[in-house]
């Protein structure tokens, strides 16, 4: 039985189970349906039912609204906007450009973390909206050393892909089209800026459920209305039962999984300088192991398992791992750089009433 100070490491686990199997059940899904906005309008409506029912419900049995603030609904929403458009890039990069999977998530979560650091570093939201500069801290040594390893590993992930291709000799009309990897490196950039927007966003509005609703909005706007207008011009996709429970399921894995970091994050106090690498060292890891050993057969059983077909060449493990590591030790030097110049801050200041209270509402 685990003690309730260690309860948010529940929530850490599953938040990486949902990330880790967004990605393959995502592109079964557009792969069932023949339409990558057939797949990407079922996340929508698991978005819609998550987070946007979910958090009013919450808001109205708690019987205490969040503090609404222009700023605070722009950054959260502007966050719901850069998570639907990565998750629109996924779809587009294992769908419409047959970007294998298993490859695609270990550069994704490579990059995301990096760009998150280097988000928060460089951008100052409290000095203005669009306030950059300069790090106000000098960054721990172990974020250059996390880059390193994460970029070592994306590209092992890569050139694990040529290799694997190479040994098995697979057919031209099974090769991946090369722009997949323009819409892997956009998810990675909208996934990595959406963690300090949705922050800020419930700290303006002191309350991490509001924040939380602005990102369901913007998913119901550009996740069902979007591809809602596509099929009105280009005609509506023939959707089938698997197809679209597969690519609902993504959507409800990533929108609990999101879900998961609020719980682990505020509700159960977890550590963010542990929540956070521990998730992104998940992700990669589960989201290869799913790819590996399902093989959904198309129209016929979803729920196939069994050993891979094709083994992928072994620098792709080496990569992932490398990938996990640099994600975590980017993510861990930003947690020691803000510990490291805590204490001459509380010097200096009275200590800041925290931002997010969500257990009080």
């Amino acid at each position: 039985m685990l003690a309730k100070s260690k309860i948010y490491l529940i929530f850490v686990v599953l938040a990486g189970l949902c990330w880790g199997t967004y990605i393959p059940m995502v592109a079964q899904g557009g792969k069932e349906l023949k339409s990558s906005y057939a797949s990407f309008l079922c996340v929508g409506v698991a978005y819609f039912l998550i987070a946007i029912l979910l958090p009013v419900a919450i808001l109205w049995a708690r019987g205490k609204m969040p503090n609404w603030s222009a700023g605070g609904i722009t950054f959260a929403t502007l966050a719901g906007v850069a998570g639907a458009l990565g998750a629109l890039c996924v779809v587009l990069a294992v769908f419409e450009f047959n970007g294998p999977r298993i490859f695609v998530a270990p550069v994704i979560f490579a990059l995301a973390p990096v760009i998150n650091t280097l988000v928060s570093l460089f951008w100052h939201p409290d000095a203005g909206a669009l306030a950059f500069g300069l790090p106000r801290e000098r960054p721990h040594w172990t974020l250059y050393v996390g880059i390193v390893c994460a970029g070592s590993g994306a590209g092992l992930a890569l050139l694990a892909k040529e290799l694997t291709e190479a040994v098995h000799a697979k057919p031209p009309e099974a090769a991946a089209n090369p722009v997949y990897l323009a819409f892997v490196i956009l998810a990675g950039l909208c996934w990595g800026t959406y963690v300090p927007m949705i922050a800020q966003g419930g700290k303006q509005l002191k309350s991490s459920y509001a924040s939380f609703l602005c990102v369901g909005v913007a998913y119901f706007v550009i996740a069902i209305l979007f591809p809602i207008g596509v099929f009105v011009f280009k005609g509506f996709p023939s959707f089938n039962t698997t197809g679209a429970t597969l690519a609902t399921l993504a959507g409800t894995a990533g929108a609990v999984g999101a879900l998961c970091v609020i719980f682990a994050t505020f509700e159960f106090q977890g550590p963010k300088i542990y929540v956070a690498p521990v998730i992104f060292a998940l992700a990669p890891v589960i989201a290869t192991l799913v790819s590996l050993f399902w093989h959904p057969a198309t129209g016929k059983d979803a729920l196939i398992f069994a050993l891979p077909d094709e083994p992928p060449h072994w620098t792709l493990y080496i990569g992932i791992v490398l990938a996990g590591a640099g994600a975590g030790l980017v993510l861990f030097a930003k947690e020691l750089t803000e510990s490291r110049h805590a204490p001459a801050k509380s010097a200096a200041a009275p200590m800041p009433v925290p931002a997010v209270e969500p257990a009080q509402q």
